[in-house]
């Protein structure tokens, strides 16, 4: 898994070697088949991002790099950085799905192994414990909390097996 947010941090000397309609494609059926090149790279998307100046790649140029089919995008920080607040699909003058375009991106990424290891440690964390954090008895202690109550992580389990969490690798 890629350790960092993303690789691709800059258009700056970048050469796609690949135009992958099928790519396009297939991010499109992610959306029930919507028509990706409707986006006219008007960028109200980025221009309403919460998250653009914290990010590489703006909105805007990951729906131009889907429409040209590279799946480069997969790359980039913006998938992993989205917020899902849903302001660039809202503000989408096309009423093109982005966010949930994102949703898709990500889990893409994931199946290709292009996940921050942030998530797949919180992934293993989540099912081994049930929890993304566990705080020590002192930490608790420190604030005044009273004992983490017992939690029962059959039903976190089961979740876990139903939906397939675990086994998000490409070809499962």
């Amino acid at each position: 898994m890629t350790e960092a947010w993303g690789t691709l941090k800059s258009f700056a000397g970048k050469t796609f070697e690949t135009l992958d309609p099928e790519f396009t494609d297939r991010v499109s059926q992610l959306i029930g088949g919507q028509d990706l090149t409707a986006c006219f790279q008007c960028a109200k998307c980025s221009a309403g991002c919460p998250v653009s100046d914290k990010v590489n790649v703006q909105i805007h140029e990951v729906m131009r790099m889907l429409v040209l089919g590279l799946p480069e995008v997969l790359d980039t920080d913006m998938i992993w950085l989205c917020t899902t607040c849903y302001t660039c699909q809202e503000r989408c003058p096309q009423g093109i799905d982005i966010t949930d375009i994102l949703f898709g991106l990500k889990n893409m990424a994931f199946q290709r192994n292009k996940a921050p290891q942030g998530y797949v440690s919180s992934r293993q964390q989540l099912y081994d414990t049930g929890k993304l954090y566990q705080p020590t008895d002192w930490e608790r202690e420190d604030l005044g909390l009273e004992e983490v109550p017992h939690l029962e992580l059959d039903e976190t389990k089961k979740m876990f097996e139903k939906t397939g969490l675990l086994k998000l690798e490409e070809d499962d």
